[in-house]
């Protein structure tokens, strides 16, 4: 099948039945030079293409096309009804023979003007897009990107509310640096919603994936802010699991976080904070930081329960370091609701229960399971990635030599570090 006109494309589209016959043809009209140009082109007497072809019987032909008029400025806006009609009326199968051509699309997408509005389309698609909601796609990661670079975190909610447990590379190809930051980005959008269990999960897959001599620096910068999230949770840096590679804990301790971790909660910490400001806000963590800090009171007050059995606020007040007596109370009463102690407050008298958890074995069950869950997620997702091409020639080459990132954040390659700089949210 040979195309080398729009209206060959046209045809093609809306006649051939063998996807995999389509598809090639496709792809060998885009080793034409002006192929881009013709695809965004109209028809014979102006006629819009994509008002003849339909996004749910004719996906690879209004894909093709779509893709290619995303090129034009402002394309976004005048688009926006065929770009929601397409994402949420295409038919996926055929998508699978195309995958570098859908990748373009979703990175065309987030760079539209109105990506605000495009930003649901493109969460819908992703969702509907692989043959099975479990497998991983690089569309995932731009679709997070964007919704962090957005600031509008809760278009990726439904995407994550379903955590992707396989990968399919020889249909969905992606690379390593996608899937730590689909990771990185999920962590990322449930720290700024103050979702601390989930953020902690999410980041401790971005440490856990596999590494060569050294971690990457997106590796490096998730470690930080794992740090920071079991301070906000835990009130201490939580031992690592055993598939974490201990030297994330060696490094972080040596650096300016091992200093606020080993006086967390109780000690100098303001000090600690604005000695080392420069590098918190470096890392675009000085946010996270100062939320550590705000915690700090409840971690206080949490360590007292293992010594007094009742305190009036006023000592309470002077062992946490709280001269406000009403935020005080404010502070005492919400800890009391949340189950953050058990305690009543009678006036100004608390008196805190020794009550012990009562776990049932069914609670004990799901537990299990979601933790021998969690690890199958992680192995599926290691073992893919530690015989991928990419990885493995960067395994050689850090072993040749000695390359890899120093803590420091020296010696990484730019492609790393290019999301770091873009990061900010509401925790810079």
């Amino acid at each position: 099948m040979n195309l080398s006109t729009l209206e060959d494309v046209v045809t093609a589209a809306t006649t051939v039945n063998d996807p995999v016959a389509l598809a090639s043809a496709l792809k060998a009209f885009l080793k034409r030079d002006i192929a881009e140009h013709l695809l965004a082109s109209s028809l014979p007497n102006d006629v819009d293409p994509l008002t003849v072809l339909n996004p749910t019987a004719n996906t690879l032909g209004y894909l093709y096309i779509l893709t290619a008029r995303l090129d034009h400025a402002g394309a976004g806006l005048a688009l926006l009804p065929q770009i929601v009609a397409f994402c949420e009326g295409c038919t996926p199968g055929p998508l699978a023979f195309v995958p570098e051509r859908v990748n373009i699309f979703a990175s065309k997408l987030i760079k539209q003007q109105n990506i605000v509005e495009v930003l649901p389309a493109l969460a819908t698609f992703v969702q509907r897009y692989p043959w099975n909601r479990d497998i991983f796609t690089a569309t995932h990661t731009v679709l997070l990107h964007a919704c962090v670079m957005t600031r509008n975190y809760h278009v990726a909610l439904p995407v994550l509310a379903h955590p992707v447990s396989q990968v399919d590379k020889g249909i969905y190809p992606f690379n390593y640096i996608d899937n730590l930051l689909y990771h990185y980005y999920a962590g990322f959008i449930f720290i700024s919603l103050r979702r601390w269990a989930e953020a902690e999960e999410y980041l401790e897959m971005v440490v856990a994936a596999p590494i060569t001599t050294t971690p990457s620096a997106i590796q490096v910068e998730a470690m930080k802010k794992l740090a920071l999230v079991h301070l906000i949770r835990h009130g201490t840096l939580k031992p690592m699991p055993r598939y974490v590679p201990q030297l994330f804990t060696k490094m972080i301790r040596q650096s300016p976080y091992g200093q606020l971790i080993k006086a967390y909660p109780a000690g100098n910490l303001v000090q600690i904070i604005e000695k080392e400001t420069k590098a918190f806000l470096q890392d675009y963590n000085l946010g996270l930081v100062r939320e550590v800090l705000e915690n700090a009171p409840r971690w206080k007050l949490r360590t007292l329960t293992k010594t007094y059995l009742t305190l009036s606020l006023a000592e309470i007040g002077k062992e946490i370091g709280m001269e406000d007596a009403s935020a005080l109370r404010r502070l005492v009463e919400d800890m009391i609701k949340v189950g953050e102690i058990t305690a009543t407050l009678d006036k100004d008298t608390l008196t805190f229960i020794d009550e012990k958890p009562i776990f049932s074995p069914a609670d004990v069950e799901k537990a299990l399971a979601e933790a021998q869950m969690q690890c199958k997620r992680l192995a599926a997702l290691d073992q893919q990635i530690g015989r991928s091409k990419e990885f493995l020639q960067k395994a050689l080459k850090d072993r040749d030599t000695g390359g890899g990132m120093a803590w420091a954040g020296h010696g990484a390659d730019e492609s790393d570090l290019m999301w770091a700089e873009e990061l900010g949210g509401d925790f810079v």
